[in-house]
């Protein structure tokens, strides 16, 4: 039986899954236990993969409107694959330090990308795109199983075999899908990319809420910097760090196959003020390091510091823009949210977690804390712009 285009979208997205589900809890795990790499050198890696994507998700951008958006998604997890491919123990340190950072640069950037392949792929059938964002989920989650399970019976060193088999899936699966940015927008130079992407931040109200969106989202790089590292430091099982992080993830897909029904009559600033309260919580609590049971009662909290803000971004751009600009705002809308801003948070977190060392895993969970400020500066600009749709 053939797949529809929405089938074919929903695929390559959880194929891209596969490997970001594995590699945003466990690289770091890798970087630390079998590369030797200090705290801070973690967190640079993506706080310098952060900063790179602010030029790379633009270009990415570029590249799909007149390359094909099906192309370019394989060409980026291409890259993917070739750096898992390279990473093997005895690796010089620096060497491995920049592939992780390439890695970690193409993971950024295929997240926009595979963003845009369900807008497009599932606008005429089913799945729609929020089913499709929750199947992309699951495949999600299976990543963070699967990993866990492997760092349990071998180490850090059989995340890379899991990662470079994703990764090989994902370079292929989005060759299947039938239908791209490069179909309905015309072609675009690098540089009027750049300017006609960075100019949709002059409508004030668009600004205001990326800014907002961008600092509740930021709050999140010591949990993807060091979440798993932490659990694993406190004796928790990487069977259970995956069963942690796929609790997260969980919470995230019952909210996406039930948005139209939950979050009915909310609109986007609502969206966005949830997901910043409830990123407060979600990281006062986890400072504490919390046992197991405890961290597992707070990680259905992903659902509104994660899900809750990128929805309510979602839902903001599409309502404010015409759609013939989507995916631009989508990328560098990408490169704002997980770009400069969260490549602070996580530098400061990865320097707080080496300052914090002497006092143990219970002092390092601290850095959540840390977190807590993005998010409330996010909430806090809300309510002075108070960003509306209409306004933009």
């Amino acid at each position: 039986m053939s797949l529809n285009d929405s089938w074919r979208a929903s695929l390559a997205a959880g194929a891209v899954n596969l490997v970001l589900g594995a590699n945003l809890p466990y690289l770091p795990v890798w970087m630390e236990k079998a590369g030797g790499m200090s705290g801070a050198e973690i967190a640079g890696a993506g706080t310098l993969a952060a900063l790179i994507r602010i030029f790379a998700g633009p270009m990415a951008a570029g590249r799909a409107q007149s390359h094909g958006l099906r192309a370019t998604l394989a060409g980026v997890m291409a890259v993917c694959l070739g750096g898992y491919a390279l990473l093997f123990p005895g690796l010089p340190h620096a060497a491995a330090f920049l592939i992780c950072v390439t890695i970690y640069s193409a993971n950024s950037v295929a997240g926009p990308l595979f963003e845009a392949v369900l807008v497009y792929g599932t606008r005429a059938t089913r799945p729609d795109y929020g089913q499709g964002r929750a199947l992309a989920s699951v495949a999600f989650v299976t990543a963070n199983l699967a990993g866990g399970a492997l760092l349990a019976a071998h180490g850090p060193d059989g995340i890379l075999v899991f990662l470079a088999g994703a990764a090989g899936l994902a370079t292929l699966a989005p060759m299947f899908t039938r239908q791209g940015a490069r179909q309905v927008l015309p072609k675009r130079t690098v540089l009027s990319t750049f300017r006609e992407g960075f100019s949709l931040y002059r409508l004030p109200s668009v600004f205001a809420f990326s800014l907002a969106a961008a600092l509740i989202q930021a709050s999140h790089g010591a949990y993807y910097s060091f979440s798993s590292v932490i659990w694993v430091s406190q004796g928790i099982s990487g069977s259970s760090v995956g069963i942690l992080w796929a609790i997260g993830v969980v919470a995230e897909i019952v909210l996406l196959i039930f948005s139209a029904r939950l979050l009915r009559g909310l609109g986007p600033v609502t969206l966005l003020w949830l997901g910043g309260l409830g990123a407060i919580v979600r990281w006062t609590a986890a400072g504490f390091a919390l046992p197991l049971v405890g961290a597992a009662l707070f990680q259905p909290l992903h659902a509104a510091s994660f899900a809750l803000t990128h929805l309510g971004t979602m839902r903001f751009l599409q309502a404010t823009l015409p759609e013939e600009r989507l995916p631009l705002a989508y990328a560098v809308n990408g490169a704002l949210v997980f770009g400069p801003i969260l490549a602070l948070s996580s530098f400061l977190s990865g320097v707080a977690y080496d300052a914090f060392a002497p006092g143990g895993v219970e002092a390092q969970a601290h850095i959540y804390w840390l977190m807590i400020f993005a998010a409330g500066a996010g909430l806090v600009v809300a309510a002075l712009k108070r960003p509306t749709a209409s306004a933009a």
